[in-house]
């Protein structure tokens, strides 16, 4: 049987999952309504049933106190998420109460629903911001163990940076060969980064990654209702209500 290596990109907003097809190029895996992305959601019910993605977003309008989003801007920091309080709570591992998840316990549910798309994965590659910290690196190895997907000998579980991943996958293009200096920027839910490489055909010499933790989707989003609010509130002097 071949080695089935799969690769997942465990977004703030959207997650997914791909694999090599027959004839060596990447396919992204759809789930069982044919959604190629995930919602990197998790809802949690009072008796600690999950669900996730399109079924966790579905709960928001129910009990939004118990949906998650938004955990990978969470994974650099120790904290717990309270479906009690409806927050982020800064708290050890060993402190929390059963009604409060790690990021990485909340990060395993969604890798947990991605490998479960293919039989026999036994090598995984996740993709992670460049700027990513030492503390949500160990943090998302912690989900993939949780999950289950590093039980194997060996490196089960590697992590390479967004944009890099990015330069690889058009150096391996079957079209003509990139050569030069290359820039590719990933703007992301949570993130902006930036990979600087030499690029001859298929040998990639990574220069520099970089990036900005708080200038990704979500920020822009969060900016443009502050601006809309406040200007609702000077032309019509009144509060507007943003809901979350």
């Amino acid at each position: 049987m071949t080695k089935v290596i799969a690769g997942i990109d465990l977004g703030t907003t959207y997650s997914a999952i791909a694999v090599l097809d027959d004839t060596g190029n990447p396919e992204i895996l759809p789930d069982i309504k044919n959604n190629k992305i995930t919602p990197s959601a998790v809802y949690v019910s009072k008796d600690n049933k999950i669900l996730v993605g399109n079924d966790a977003i579905q709960k928001i309008s129910e009990e939004p106190a118990r949906v998650v989003t938004e955990i990978k801007s969470k994974m650099r920091d120790e904290c717990v998420y309270s479906t009690k309080t409806a927050q982020w709570i800064d708290k050890k591992f060993n402190e929390k109460n059963d009604d409060e998840f790690t990021p990485a316990q909340l990060s395993s549910k969604i890798l947990e629903k991605l490998k479960n798309l293919k039989e026999d994965v036994e090598q995984v590659v996740i993709t992670v911001p460049a700027m990513f910290a030492q503390r949500a690196r160990e943090a998302t190895l912690d989900a993939a163990k949780i999950a289950d997907l590093s039980g194997y000998e060996g490196d089960a579980v590697e992590l390479i940076n967004e944009p890099t991943a990015a330069i690889f996958h058009y150096a391996n293009l079957q079209k003509s060969p990139i050569i030069g200096k290359v820039m590719v920027f990933d703007l992301g839910g949570g993130t902006f980064d930036v990979t600087i490489a030499d690029v001859n055909g298929k040998k990639v010499d990574v220069i520099h990654s970089e990036g900005n933790p708080n200038l990704g989707g979500k920020d822009f989003d969060r900016n443009l209702l502050e601006y809309m609010s406040e200007t609702y509130e000077k032309d019509l002097g009144a509060k507007l209500k943003i809901d979350d």
